[in-house]
């Protein structure tokens, strides 16, 4: 009984995640969603290590800092379309 338990719960937690990502790259994006989906894993280990009591490594604080510093500049990217052209004066 238990595996059909674990079946259910990663039915619906799988069907909710991919629910989430659609609305997220209908309204954001693929690049901004994408970005953001990337943190996952790092939002996951933060998790662990409140739960669980785990000691940070230095390898895991440097890749936290590149990936947040990476979603910055993804999230605040202007679009070319957006961008004013300079003029050139001669």
């Amino acid at each position: 009984m238990t595996i059909v338990y674990c079946l259910i719960l990663g039915f619906f937690a799988f069907g909710l995640s991919i629910l989430l990502y659609i609305i997220a790259q209908r309204y954001l994006g693929a690049a901004k969603t994408s970005a953001y989906y990337a943190l996952s894993p790092f939002i996951a280990v933060i998790l662990l290590l409140l739960i669980l009591g785990e000691s940070l490594s230095l390898q895991f604080i440097i890749a936290l800092i590149l990936m947040i510093a990476g979603i910055f500049i993804v999230v605040n990217d202007v679009p070319v379309s957006e961008k004013r052209p300079t003029q050139k004066y001669s």
